[in-house]
């Protein structure tokens, strides 16, 4: 009787002094940030105001960077905002009959509004969460007659548009978690001519974007 009180006290005490440290990582108030590594898919459309046939150069690769931001939390309920800044090698083309076109994304950022909901994925906590935002991009654009549309005629644009996306928060420690994320990016159309073989055509080109991500998120404030 003695050594099965004992151990119930023991398993008591043991689950007491676990429950600081379990309030203390399922709390998502305060500022964050952390790094993320991504693949990116673009739908970018060219045409050309001369009647020519145009096509997608659709441009895809790796994203990387960072982000930051600073959450309220009442109940499960957690809302904030995040910004964040990422490098890119994305590059696609094109050819068609009479034109052919490259685009590329240099490097984009966002900021965001993010809602949330703090649960637990398995025995671990974790955040839902959903963002809306605006997003910003620097692209460079190619278009002419194959092959010459892979270099020399066309121009810069730095897009603007909206972007929404959806992720996982899932804690690895009380300051720690692993990021998993999709977001959609709409940038609208870049539009100008194809200078300087072509000053005369105008060469719009819209850009969707679809972007996963896996990063790294940190609190930086004490818990």
């Amino acid at each position: 009787m003695t050594i099965t009180r004992t151990l119930r006290n023991l398993a008591a005490t043991a689950a007491i002094a676990a429950l600081p440290a379990v309030a203390a990582a399922q709390d998502w108030d305060g500022f964050y940030g952390g790094l993320t590594l991504g693949y990116t898919t673009h739908d970018a459309t060219h045409s050309f105001s001369n009647g020519v046939l145009g096509g997608g150069s659709d441009p895809d690769g790796v994203l990387y960077g960072g982000f930051a931001g600073y959450a309220f939390q009442s109940g499960s309920t957690v809302y904030g905002a995040e910004i964040g800044l990422e490098g890119s090698n994305a590059s696609g083309t094109y050819a068609s009959i009479g034109s052919s076109g490259k685009s590329e994304l240099n490097w984009q950022g966002t900021v965001r509004g993010v809602l949330g909901y703090a649960t637990a994925l398995g025995t671990r906590p974790a955040l839902f969460y959903g963002a809306l935002g605006y997003s910003y991009g620097d692209f460079d654009f190619r278009g002419g007659p194959p092959p010459a549309g892979f270099v020399g005629n066309g121009y810069s644009d730095e897009l603007d548009g909206w972007t929404v996306a959806v992720g996982l928060d899932t804690r690895v420690s009380a300051m720690t978690s692993l990021r998993v994320e999709y977001a959609y990016t709409d940038y609208g159309t870049a539009r100008s001519n194809l200078v300087p073989g072509f000053p005369g055509v105008i060469m719009p080109v819209s850009v969707e974007q679809h972007a996963l991500r896996v990063g790294l998120r940190m609190d930086l404030g004490p818990k």
